[in-house]
């Protein structure tokens, strides 16, 4: 059995640059024989949870890791052209103190060094490498680039800042993906390792999963630079950037085998730890004659329904004690006491407020503090779809802000709590059938007349996959078998 381990792996999270959906793409390492596999996206780590729940579920060793982009000055420069990306740099999780430093600089590219891209710089990297792995990247990292520009000393002096951050879990990378300039630097890169007694690693820059993915990902790299495919100046890839089997590594890299075998030590460094952890709430701050949350939150919801209806009925009360039950017993009154704070808060400062959605219609606590304007005990909504507690997860409520006030909540909030403690969180946009067929007619230069034709034939009904299209119509299968080579891509 070879013993190798892709370390340098891009999922569909590198934004339109990678093409490997992590289902798919575990399932491929589980049955070529992978005993683990890293993640290695390009700024960021979005994908990690999904990754390590995909790799858990197919027995396979999950290793976190990023590409981060290293700026040559500091993260906070800025200004040209020369400032908006940075050198690539893989960094792995060792452990949990890793992945936690690991966290940080990521988190911190966005926060302080965005420009372009996230962005860090080696201050960064000295603070937070405690628990990290890394290694010299692709032809965009920094001792690479050295090697093509400057030469062997320059490519020297960059190689001892890294050891001194790394010690000895710095690595060189080498790659054979067919590029000009890869195999004169995997060369020098090996007399680095000599003279430095330092360990190189084969990997292969894995963007999409299969060797015949090559040309779909060539056509999201278009969609991602605004490129025809026929466009002769535009950004190519080589079409081995898929995620090889141990067996076809072994033959790319038969003449340096400890290039493989040394991807396992790496591995073997990798400690096995877990990266859920216990919901973090900030602490609501309670008037002075409150003890505790869950007294501060039955008094406003008892305060709220003495305004909201006539008279407390004994069925009201029976409603009301049931869900303070709950939600005392789950330990969500400070969930909702910040929620109701903040509604509430919006409503003084003239935001409009949307009546509530979702489940949370169903609380009448949520109702009777401020957080939803419908009363859930006149239309019977059941309360045990939005909290149960055979069912513990997290209390979902769906808030609408009119666009303008939107920014005053998050001020609020923010200057309520501190920055460090309010996030917005990513949603990610997937093209719809229609439009990427669209898009894809327009990077083949399809004329807009066909594309349109081909567009139309998806059924207008929402959510509806390609797939799913070209199994419901005939016309869709019969343009495989057009005589336009573009229609049929």
């Amino acid at each position: 059995m070879i013993e190798f381990t892709h370390l340098h792996v891009h999922t569909n999270f590198s934004i339109l640059d990678g093409a490997a959906r992590i289902d798919v793409m575990m399932k491929k390492a589980a049955d070529s024989g992978m005993k683990a596999l890293a993640i290695t996206d390009h700024g960021n780590m979005y994908g990690v949870m999904h990754f390590t729940q995909a790799a858990t579920k197919h027995g396979i060793k999950p290793i976190i890791g990023c590409e981060v982009y290293v700026t040559d000055g500091s993260r906070h420069d800025k200004k040209g052209k020369e400032d908006r990306s940075g050198y690539h740099l893989i960094l792995l999780a060792k452990n949990k103190k890793g992945y936690e430093n690991l966290s940080r600089i990521v988190s911190i590219g966005y926060l302080e060094g965005f420009y372009y891209t996230p962005r860090i710089d080696k201050e960064i990297l000295r603070k937070y490498s405690e628990g990290i792995i890394a290694s010299s990247a692709c032809l965009g990292g920094e001792i690479p680039q050295a090697l093509i520009n400057e030469g062997m000393k320059r490519a020297e002096e960059i190689l001892e800042e890294f050891l001194l951050i790394f010690k000895d879990d710095f690595y060189l990378e080498l790659q054979r993906h067919g590029l000009e300039e890869q195999e004169p630097v995997n060369q020098q890169l090996l007399q680095m390792a000599d003279k430095y007694n330092l360990k190189v690693i084969a990997t292969n820059d894995c963007h999409y999963i299969n060797a015949e993915d090559s040309k779909a990902h060539d056509i999201l790299i278009c969609l991602q630079t605004g490129k025809d495919l026929d466009d002769p100046n535009r950004m190519r890839y080589s079409g081995q950037e898929y995620l090889k089997t141990p067996e076809e590594m072994a033959e790319l890299f038969s003449d340096i085998p400890q290039a493989l075998a040394n991807t396992q030590e790496i591995v073997d460094k990798v400690e096995e730890y877990k990266i859920m952890r216990d919901i973090l709430l900030p602490k609501f701050p309670l008037p002075e004659n409150f003890e505790n949350e869950d007294d501060y939150l039955e008094h406003l919801t008892y305060l709220g329904a003495k305004k909201f209806y006539n008279e407390l009925t004994p069925e009201i009360k029976e409603r009301l004690d049931f869900e303070l039950k709950v939600i005392r017993d789950m330990g969500f009154a400070g969930y909702f006491l910040i929620v109701q704070d903040f509604i509430n808060e919006a409503r003084q400062m003239g935001v409009a407020v949307g009546p509530g959605r979702g489940s949370a219609a169903g609380s009448a606590v949520a109702f009777c503090t401020g957080i939803t304007s419908i009363d859930p005990i006149k239309y019977n909504l059941l309360f045990e779809r939005f909290l149960n507690p055979e069912r513990i997860s997290m209390p979902d409520i769906d808030i609408d802000f009119d666009d303008e006030g939107r920014e005053k909540v998050l001020q609020y909030v923010i200057d309520k709590y501190g920055r460090n403690r309010v996030a917005q969180i990513v949603t990610f946009g997937t093209m719809a059938a229609k439009s990427s067929i669209r898009d894809v007619a327009r990077v083949l230069r399809l004329p807009l007349p066909e594309a349109d034709r081909l567009a139309k034939l998806v059924p207008e009904r929402p959510g509806t996959s390609l797939q799913q299209a070209y199994k419901e119509i005939p016309e869709l299968h019969q343009a495989l078998e057009d005589q336009n080579p573009l229609v049929r891509e």
